[in-house]
């Protein structure tokens, strides 16, 4: 084999390319649908906006029927998030991603419950307007006024008080969650655009 003779003083060699080598395409695997859990971003956003919708509507409900239009505020909720998700992503969700998607709804609905309960809280804690509060629902719910002074007492003792409200935050959480699972998992179910 000859070889190339070497260039004179001022010539320029050209370089040879390096042979091109074909890219190697590997096929992306096909992918479900994202998980519905607080790790998907789009999931926490619905579940909080719908949320923050549940609570506007549970405070204009209180005034006119609280006790009767609170569940059906609440898997109305759970509805709307499922509805929401379903809008945003296009994808399809089974029952199970419904109820999760109603959970972190009802997840979100207690957090912010509870912070608006723990404001009223300690506004009316200073004076006595939170027993006048207490005696004014409990006339306007039908019971009589031995519960009002039953609630007095249970206030009077801190370690029982506390109780009580730990009780009540347990109750509720557990309301709220429910309910909003229960209506996400209905959009799901026999919601329009079922993919899943």
């Amino acid at each position: 084999m000859a070889e190339a003779p070497e260039p004179a003083a001022g010539e320029v060699q050209a370089e040879e390319a390096p042979a091109v080598q074909p890219e190697i395409v590997v096929p992306l695997a096909p992918t479900g649908p994202a998980e519905i859990n607080f790790h998907n971003g789009i999931a926490v956003r619905v579940g909080f906006l719908a949320a923050a919708i549940v609570q506007l509507l549970m405070t204009l409900s209180a005034v006119v029927a609280g006790p009767i239009m609170m569940p059906l505020v609440l898997c109305g909720g759970g509805y709307y998030a499922v509805f929401l998700y379903r809008r945003r992503t296009g994808a399809g969700i089974t029952v199970a991603n419904g109820a999760r998607m109603g959970w972190i709804t009802g997840v979100f609905t207690f957090v912010i419950t509870t912070v608006f309960f723990t404001l009223g809280m300690a506004a009316l804690a200073g004076s006595d307007e939170l027993m006048k509060a207490y005696k004014d629902s409990a006339a306007g719910l039908g019971l009589s006024p031995d519960a009002a002074n039953q609630l007095q007492k249970v206030m009077n003792d801190p370690a029982t008080f506390g109780l009580s409200i730990v009780f009540t935050l347990i109750l509720q959480f557990f309301l709220l969650t429910v309910l909003c699972s229960v209506g996400g998992a209905l959009c799901a179910k026999f919601g329009q655009n079922r993919k899943a």
